[in-house]
């Protein structure tokens, strides 16, 4: 019987033990959103695709509604305001956000990721004690005309941004299911915020 090599053998296991130790343990998995449960599964010509978190560790998280026989999406995102901009009052939020969200559009068209980008108009507009900024604007994206409406309020220290995209034809650009459909987000996500009534 050929001998052991004792030294061989321990160093190996030793090696392989501290690789396994070194290997980073995987993050528990996010619970899904409390929102998600109360959504509905269509709204208007939409249906609910699902849900995926930020990567930033802000516990911000978007969900997708889309018509994929119209190319059509709609996405919704809740995210936390900044620590930095906590003080602001709700108007100034909102404006920011918006403005913000719009300086990130026109740098994504500046890298090459959209060409043609023109904003047709913006505006904001009182809906109870709440501020809503809605955007309108054009681009070409893989030369295709499209078309993208931008709404944005805030509640109680959280933003919530909605945006619809689709391809820019006169059907899409006359319809109001997209104010329709920004209404209905926002209800839903406000009535998710302020919880259950105290008893």
């Amino acid at each position: 019987m050929p001998p052991v090599r004792l030294p061989a053998l321990i160093l190996a296991v030793l090696f392989t033990s501290a690789c396994a130790s070194v290997t980073p343990a995987e993050p528990e998995p996010l619970q899904e959103p409390a929102l998600i449960s109360s959504l509905p599964d269509a709204v208007n010509t939409f249906e609910l695709q699902g849900y995926k978190y930020f990567n930033d560790g802000s516990g911000g998280y978007s969900v997708r509604y889309a018509n994929a026989r119209k190319r059509r999406i709609a996405d919704v995102y809740i995210y936390p305001v900044a620590e930095e901009n906590s003080a602001l009052e709700h108007n100034q939020l909102v404006l920011g956000s918006t403005r913000a969200t719009m300086q990130a559009i026109g740098e994504a068209a500046r890298q090459g990721h959209y060409a043609n980008l023109n904003v047709i108009n913006a505006a904001t507009q009182a809906r109870g004690v709440r501020t809503v900024a809605r955007v309108q604007a054009t681009y070409l994206r893989q030369n295709l005309a499209s078309y993208t409406l931008v709404y944005q309020t805030e509640y109680e220290g959280t933003l919530v941004k909605i945006r619809l995209s689709m391809p820019d034809n006169e059907s899409n650009r006359g319809s109001r299911e997209w104010d329709n459909f920004a209404d209905k987000m926002f209800d839903h996500v406000i009535a998710d915020l302020e919880g259950p009534a105290p008893i």
